[in-house]
């Protein structure tokens, strides 16, 4: 399109969709696109990378960022390879954030719709991040739906649904409400009938998403601890009131662990602007 050194010929997508249809899992069909778009292009390097918490980054940089001045392109590839493999398993992908390298952020509302999830803004990079789990789930559409997908593309990617409504994101909707101020997980029994369903059917459907009513506990004071911490530059005291625990000591021992460092050792580790 007009936003890189080296063109794309017309047709490459869909040679990839074509030996796609050959992939188990969501984790085989990245790891064919990186090793694909590697050998046609030098103009786009795409990494895939997990981190210690089981969070898998991917990412998207280009040899020369000056041609897409708009950030245009860098949008266009994170929805699409959030999109289409979403479509591949049949599962929305619940982000965990998106890194874009943009700068002079004039259309935060329109991103927060393209991308659900934390939006970091001037990062030296442009990523989505996602749960490793999902690289396990397996690939669901037959060569026939891949041809008729192919068919409507790249509208049919345009109008997947970035986001679905989920046991996890129905959770996390009823825990943060309208006026929220800090977290606050009401026991199993409590959110099962708030969700109108028995506690074993709650414990179910969470356990067929590939998730636990902890786990999305869990996510959630972390996710949440970091954007306080990191990006509002609030105080180990006040995070830990807003994540839902009695003291500090608490929160920083339960951040170890999710992290493997202190909060205030996590700050300093993130790069400066």
């Amino acid at each position: 399109m007009g936003f890189t050194n080296q063109p794309c010929k017309y047709g490459i997508f869909k040679l990839f969709c074509e030996l796609s249809t050959h992939c188990a899992t969501l984790g085989d069909l990245l790891e064919k696109m990186i090793s694909f778009y590697g050998l046609i292009t030098e103009s786009i390097k795409i990494g895939l990378y997990k981190d210690e918490n089981n969070i898998v980054q991917l990412q998207f940089n280009f040899t020369h960022p000056e041609l897409d001045p708009d950030y245009f392109l860098a949008q266009y590839l994170l929805v699409i390879w959030h999109r289409f493999p979403s479509w591949y398993i049949a599962e929305t992908i619940r982000l965990k954030g998106v890194s874009l390298m943009q700068t002079g952020v004039n259309n935060v509302d329109e991103l927060k719709i393209m991308f659900p999830g934390n939006l970091l803004f001037e990062q030296s990079y442009n990523s989505i991040f996602f749960d490793a789990r999902y690289l396990d789930k397996p690939l669901i559409r037959s060569k026939k739906e891949v041809e008729e997908f192919l068919a409507n593309h790249p509208a049919k990617i345009m109008t997947i649904p970035g986001d679905k409504v989920s046991l996890e994101s129905k959770i996390e909707r009823e825990i943060t409400g309208e006026n929220f101020v800090r977290l606050y997980f009401p026991k199993a029994d409590i959110l099962a009938e708030k969700l109108n369903m028995n506690t074993l059917m709650l414990y179910r459907n969470l356990k067929n998403e590939g998730t636990s009513y902890q786990k999305i506990k869990d996510d959630m004071r972390r996710e949440l601890a970091i954007k306080k911490l990191v990006i509002e530059k609030l105080s180990v005291e006040e995070v830990s009131e807003i994540v839902g625990f009695a003291e500090p000591r608490s929160f920083t021992r339960a951040f170890k662990h999710w992290t493997g460092l202190t909060p205030r050792n996590y700050c300093k580790d993130q790069p400066k602007k």
